[in-house]
């Protein structure tokens, strides 16, 4: 016997009422994420950023702007000079992977992760409840070692650290 499931999308539609004399404050951010994509089972997938390539590129730049007499002939001509500098481009996509979703990061989670890192001796900041740089920071230096170079925490990485349920096989 087979079951059949239909999925239909689902739209939040934001309810305004001018009767209510009490607004519902928004939450606070505890941490900004890029983009995610969820699946249909309601799990979280981003990207990591893809590998990267420098280069050294020439440039001509003007030094000095040339200079014209009333008259409109040339007095001075404009300086240039040319200047190497490195460029740092993009050479390939990243790598999907299964990432924590938005609403798991709340106060409470990010100072777990944040302990959770400390003891690994993976992160030196305080304990504040905020994804901050440095929390983002520590996040990717200690996926690094599994290959994934991504300062969003991926779903492999806090079930290793014990923060986030494994699946029931």
């Amino acid at each position: 016997m087979y079951r059949l499931t239909l999925i239909l999308p689902l739209a939040l539609v934001a309810c305004t009422t001018t009767d209510s004399a009490t607004e519902i404050a928004p939450a606070p951010i505890v941490v900004s994420l890029g983009e995610i994509e969820t699946d249909a089972l309601g799990r979280c997938y981003t990207m990591t950023a893809g590998p990267t390539q420098t280069n050294i590129v020439e440039e001509l730049i003007e030094v000095a702007p040339e200079a014209r007499a009333q008259d409109g002939t040339l007095v001075n001509p404009a300086v240039y000079r040319t200047i190497t500098r490195p460029q740092t481009v993009t050479v390939g996509a990243g790598t999907r992977f299964e990432t924590v979703c938005p609403p798991v990061y709340t106060a409470a989670f990010v100072s777990t992760l944040q302990r959770a890192l400390l003891i690994r001796r993976a992160y030196d900041g305080q304990i504040t409840g905020q994804y901050d740089e440095t929390t983002s920071l520590a996040v990717q230096n200690f996926q690094r070692s599994d290959g994934l170079d991504s300062p969003l925490l991926g779903i492999k990485t806090a079930r290793g650290l014990g923060i986030v349920a494994a699946p029931i096989r």
